[in-house]
C-alpha cells in the first residue's frame, strides 16, 4: 500500500477525531454553564469587590450623574455599595455598570417602572428561555478593573497608528521572502533586515494598542453574543431583539476575521503560537485593529445602543434573580402626590437586605416620623431599611416587604457623617452643610423629598442642638417633604408633637443582661436604661447612684443640680 495513502488516511482520522473532540468539549462546556446558571439562580454573581472593581463599575454612572439621583452622601450613609453587591446578579460587565447606575437613579415616571416590571415578568415566566438568555449573556463575560463604558467613550479619540504603514511592512516582508528564490544572496540579507524592522516596529506600535485589544475582543464577543440574545424566544423582548439585530448588522465588517487579533500572549496551542509569530512579522493584527477602530467610530451610536440594550436586559435578569433569592418581596404601589396631604407611606413586614435574620416592621405614615430609643435598639437600622427600600421601589420596582405603598420621592439622608480633615471642617460644619442640601431641595422640588436624619446636630451642645434641630425638623416637616429622624433627645418629641408622629424602640434589662427585640412601637420611649448599663458593666456604685440621683432631680425640677 502506498505510504502517501496511509499518511493521508491517518491525517483524515486525526482531523475527524479532533472535530469530534471539539464537539464533545463544546457540549460539555455548555452543560457545565447550564448547570452553573441553574444552581446559582437567586444568588449574587460576585464574591468580592475590590476598590478597583467598584470604581470600574461606577464609571458609567459617574459620567451620567444628574440632579435627583441618590447623591454620594446618601449613598455612603446607606452603604449602597454593599446593597448593590447583594442585588448584583448580572452576567456581564455592561450589566453591572448599568445596574449600579439604575440603583442611583430613582425614577418618578410610572411608565418606566411598568416597562421594567413587564420585562422582569417575561424573563421569570419561561425558565428554559431565561437560562438560554443567561448563557448568551455569560458569553460576554466581565472585565475586572476596566469600565467598558470608558473605552466606548474613548474609541472616538483612539490613535491606532498608520494603517498604510503596517500594510507596507507586511507586504515588503512578503515580497522579499518571495524574491529570495530569485536572488537569494542579497534578498536573504534584506529579508533579515525587514524581519528586525518589523519586529521592532510591531512592539513599538503594539504598546499603543494593547490597552484596547482586550476591550476590542470584549466588544467583538458582545456583538457576537448579542445575536444569541436576539435569538431567544422570550415573549415580550421582541422589540429589544429587533433593535439588537439592527445594530449588530452594522458591525459585520468589524467582526469579520477578528480572530486575527490576539487578546493574550503566547498560548499553549501550536496553531495560536504560529499565529502570534505571523502577527509580529506581518502586522496583520495591527491592520485589523485599525480597521476595527474605524468601524467603531463610524457606528458609535449603534455601539451605545447595544451597550444600553444588553445592560438593560442583564439588569432585568439580575432583578428577577434577586427576587428569587429574597425571603419575601412585593411590587410597590406608587403614585404622584398632588399636594402635602397626599405625601404618605405605608408598609408591612419591611426588612433590610443586608441582615441575615431581619426583624420586620410595619407602619402607616401620613406625616414625618420621630424615632426615639437607646443605643443599639434599632433606630438607625430602621431608617436605613426604609430609605433603601424607598430607593428599591423607584429603581428595581421591588421592595423587601409584604406590602408597600407610597408617593414618589426624591430621597436624601444625613447620617454617617464625619470630620473632613482635608477641607479643615469640623463634624458640626459637615453636618449643617449636609442638612442644608436637604432643606434647599425641599424648597425647589416638585417631587416631595423623603429624608432620613440620624441624631440631628449631634456635633454641638445640648442647648443649641435642641433649639436648632427642632426648628430644622419643623421646617422640613412643613415643606414638601416627609422626614424620618432618629434621636436621643426626648425633648424633641414634645416640641415637634404637632408635625411628627412619635415611634420608638425598646430594650429589656434583666439579670444583668440587656436584650432588644427591634420592634417598632408607637409613642415616645419611656425607658431609661443607660445608667443601668453602666452598673451592669461594672462601674463604681458612687458613679451610677450619683447619675440616678442627678437624672431624677432633673426630671422633677427641669434643671440640673449644681
Amino acid at each position: 500500500m502506498d505510504n502517501t495513502y496511509i499518511i493521508t488516511v491517518i491525517v483524515v482520522i486525526l482531523v475527524i477525531l479532533l472535530i469530534i473532540k471539539g464537539i464533545y468539549d463544546d457540549k460539555k462546556y455548555k452543560r457545565r454553564v447550564y448547570t452553573h446558571i441553574k444552581n446559582t439562580w437567586g444568588k449574587p454573581s460576585r464574591k468580592e469587590y475590590s476598590n478597583e472593581v467598584l470604581e470600574a463599575i461606577k464609571y458609567y454612572y459617574n459620567q451620567n450623574a444628574s440632579d435627583g439621583d441618590v447623591d454620594n452622601i446618601t449613598c455612603n450613609d446607606l452603604d449602597m455599595d454593599a446593597v448593590f453587591a447583594q442585588a448584583n446578579h448580572t452576567m456581564t460587565s455592561i450589566g453591572e455598570e448599568y445596574l449600579y447606575a439604575l440603583l442611583r437613579k430613582p425614577v418618578t415616571d410610572i411608565s418606566v417602572l411598568k416597562e421594567r416590571e413587564d420585562t422582569i415578568n417575561f424573563i421569570q415566566a419561561d425558565e428554559e428561555e431565561r437560562i438560554k438568555l443567561q448563557i448568551a449573556l455569560s458569553g460576554m463575560g466581565k472585565l475586572d478593573k476596566i469600565p467598558v463604558y470608558s473605552y466606548v467613550e474613548r474609541i472616538r479619540d483612539m490613535d491606532t497608528g498608520n494603517k498604510i504603514y503596517h500594510i507596507c511592512c507586511g507586504a515588503a516582508l512578503t515580497a522579499s521572502i518571495c524574491l529570495c528564490m530569485v536572488k537569494p544572496a542579497i534578498m536573504v540579507l534584506i529579508t533579515a533586515l525587514l524581519v528586525i524592522h518589523n519586529v521592532l516596529m510591531y512592539y513599538k506600535s503594539k504598546a499603543k494598542t494593547d490597552p484596547y485589544i482586550k476591550v476590542f475582543t470584549f466588544i467583538a464577543r458582545t456583538i457576537r453574543q448579542s445575536e444569541s440574545i436576539a435569538g431567544t424566544n422570550i415573549k415580550g423582548l421582541g422589540v429589544y431583539n429587533k433593535r439588537l439585530v439592527s445594530c449588530v448588522h452594522c458591525f459585520k465588517k468589524f467582526s469579520r476575521n477578528n480572530w486575527l487579533v490576539s487578546c493574550g500572549g503566547m498560548s499553549g496551542s501550536i496553531l495560536d503560537s504560529l499565529m502570534d509569530y505571523i502577527r509580529i512579522l506581518f502586522h496583520v493584527d495591527l491592520v485589523k485593529i485599525a480597521n476595527m477602530a474605524c468601524e467603531l467610530k463610524k457606528h458609535e451610536k449603534e455601539l451605545m445602543e447595544i451597550y444600553n440594550i444588553t445592560g438593560y436586559i442583564d439588569s432585568m435578569v439580575s432583578i428577577a434573580s434577586f427576587r428569587a433569592g429574597a425571603g419575601s418581596w412585593c411590587v410597590p404601589g406608587l403614585f404622584m402626590a398632588q399636594n402635602k396631604r397626599e405625601i404618605t407611606m405605608e408598609f408591612k413586614g419591611l426588612y433590610h437586605p443586608l441582615i441575615d435574620h431581619p426583624v420586620k416592621n410595619s407602619a402607616s405614615v401620613k406625616k414625618s416620623v420621630l424615632i426615639t430609643g437607646s443605643n443599639a435598639s434599632g433606630k438607625s437600622v430602621f431608617i436605613k431599611t426604609v430609605a433603601i427600600n424607598a430607593i428599591f421601589a423607584q429603581t428595581i420596582h421591588t421592595v423587601l416587604a409584604d406590602s408597600y405603598n407610597s408617593c414618589f420621592f426624591n430621597i436624601y439622608s444625613s447620617m454617617a457623617l464625619r470630620d473632613d480633615i482635608f477641607c479643615n471642617e469640623s463634624y458640626y460644619i459637615v453636618e449643617i452643610k449636609s442638612l442644608k442640601r436637604i432643606i434647599d431641595r425641599t424648597g425647589k422640588a416638585d417631587i416631595p423629598v423623603l429624608c432620613f436624619i440620624d441624631e440631628v446636630l449631634r456635633g454641638t451642645n445640648t442647648l443649641e442642638r435642641i433649639a436648632s434641630s427642632s426648628q430644622i425638623l419643623k421646617h422640613i416637616s412643613e415643606a414638601n417633604a416627609m422626614c424620618f429622624a432618629a434621636t436621643h433627645d426626648l425633648e424633641l418629641a414634645k416640641i415637634l408633637s404637632g408635625g411628627f408622629d412619635n415611634y420608638h424602640f425598646e430594650e429589656t434589662v434583666k439579670e444583668n443582661n440587656v436584650t432588644f427585640d427591634y420592634k417598632l412601637r408607637k409613642g415616645t420611649t419611656n425607658t431609661r436604661n443607660a445608667i443601668k448599663l453602666l452598673d451592669m458593666t461594672g462601674y463604681n456604685k458612687e458613679i451610677t447612684n450619683g447619675a440616678e440621683r442627678a437624672a431624677q432631680f432633673f426630671l422633677e425640677n427641669g434643671f440640673w443640680a449644681v
